[in-house]
C-alpha cells in the first residue's frame, strides 16, 4: 500500500468502509473545522464499532477472493469491482445508522469514512452526493481528500466532481485553492503524453548540481519520489538498482526526490544499496519543496520521461519499468 501524506486537517480516513446513501431532499449541514469537537471526533461509539465490524468482513470477503485467485490484488480495476460487489448490504446498514446519529461529529465522522471508500471504489457519482451532505470549510477539506484518493486510485473525475474541485478557488484557505488549482491541472489528471513540469528553480542535488530538467536532455529519465522509511519504497530498490545497471550506457538515467528527514540515514540508505543515480534532498519530509509542483500525494511516485520530456507512463511498480525500457532500448 502506498504511503499516504499525514494531513495536517483534523480527520483521519479509514480505508475499508464504503458508501451510506445521502438523505434526498435534505437541507446541507453546516459545520467549520474551528467549530468540530475533538473529543466526538476521537469519541469511541457506535460509529467505531460499525466501522470495524464492517471494515473486518469486507476485509474477509476480499482476501477470500484473493486467497481463491478470483480477482489479483495488484489489478486496480478488479479490486474496485470487487468492493462494489460486496459493500452494498454496508452502505444500506450506514444510512440508517446515520439517522441516529444526534451529534453532528457523528455524522461526520462517519461520512468521512464512508467517502474514503467510496472514492476507493470509483464511485464518483456517491463521493459527490455524500459532499453535499456538508457545507462550511469541512466541505473543503471531503473534496480535496476524496480528489487525492480518486486520483491514487487514477478514477476519472466527472463533471459533478469538477463543479466541487471549482468551488475551491473561493476558499479563504491558499493552501485548499492551490489543491484545487492542482487537481483540475490535465497533467495531474492523466500525465501520460504531456510534457513533464521543470522542477523548482534554484534546487540542487546532494551532488551540488543543479536540479534541472536540461541536465537530463536527450535521455530517458526515471523520476522517483521516495523515502527510505517507506516500505513499499525500499521494496522497489533492488529492482531500481537492477534496471539502472543495464540500460544507463544506453541513456537511460534516474533522479531521485527524497522526502527523508535524517541525511546520516538517508546517504548510508544510498551507499548500502549502490544507488549511483542523482538525488534531491532537503530533510523536510512531507514538507518537501519539489514534491508539492507535483502533486505528490503519495509514494512511491515514479514518472518515465522519453527524450522530449514527455511523461511515457507512471504506472511502473514491479516488472513494469523494466518491460518500458524493454521497448524502448531493444
Amino acid at each position: 500500500m502506498n504511503y499516504i501524506k499525514k494531513s495536517k486537517l483534523i480527520f483521519c480516513f479509514m480505508a475499508t468502509i464504503f458508501l451510506a446513501l445521502p438523505v434526498m431532499g435534505a437541507e446541507p449541514e453546516e459545520l467549520n473545522q474551528a467549530d468540530v469537537r475533538q473529543e466526538l471526533m476521537q469519541k469511541e461509539g457506535k460509529v467505531v464499532q460499525f466501522l470495524q465490524e464492517a471494515s473486518k468482513k469486507l476485509n474477509q470477503n476480499l482476501q477470500k477472493a484473493f486467497a481463491e485467485g478470483k480477482v489479483n490484488p495488484k489489478d486496480m480495476e478488479a479490486v474496485k469491482e470487487l468492493l462494489g460487489k460486496h459493500t452494498k448490504g454496508v452502505f444500506t446498514e450506514a444510512a440508517k445508522l446515520r439517522k441516529t446519529l444526534k451529534e453532528p461529529e457523528e455524522r461526520l465522522k462517519l461520512d468521512l469514512e464512508m467517502i474514503s471508500l467510496a472514492a476507493q471504489s470509483g464511485m464518483v457519482d456517491e463521493v459527490v452526493n455524500m459532499i453535499n451532505q456538508w457545507k462550511g470549510d469541512v466541505r473543503e477539506i471531503m473534496i480535496v481528500t476524496s480528489a487525492q484518493r480518486l486520483k491514487m486510485m487514477k478514477v476519472k473525475f466527472n463533471p459533478e466532481f469538477d463543479a466541487l474541485l471549482k468551488e475551491l478557488e473561493n476558499s479563504k484557505n491558499p493552501e485548499v485553492v492551490k489543491a484545487g488549482e492542482r487537481m483540475l491541472n490535465e497533467f495531474f489528471r492523466d500525465p501520460v503524453g504531456k510534457k513533464f513540469p521543470d522542477f523548482p528553480e534554484g534546487k540542487k542535488t546532494t551532488d551540488g548540481k543543479e536540479l534541472s530538467l536540461d541536465r537530463f536532455k536527450d535521455k530517458i529519465l526515471l523520476v522517483d519520489f521516495w523515502a527510505t522509511w517507506c516500505p513499499p519504497c525500499r521494496a522497489e530498490i533492488p529492482n531500481l538498482v537492477k534496471t539502472y545497471n543495464k540500460y544507463h550506457d544506453k541513456g537511460f538515467e534516474i533522479i531521485g526526490i527524497s522526502f527523508d528527514q535524517d541525511r546520516e540515514k538517508f546517504d548510508k540508505y544510498i551507499e548500502e544499496n549502490n544507488m549511483p543515480w542523482p538525488q534531491y534532498f532537503d530533510g523536510k519530509g512531507w514538507k518537501n519543496e519539489v514534491g508539492p509542483t507535483y502533486g505528490v500525494q503519495s509514494i512511491p511516485t515514479m514518472y518515465l520521461l522519453d527524450k522530449d520530456q514527455k511523461v511515457i507512463s507512471n504506472n511502473l511498480r514491479g516488472e513494469n519499468l523494466e518491460k518500458e525500457l524493454e521497448k524502448i532500448f531493444e
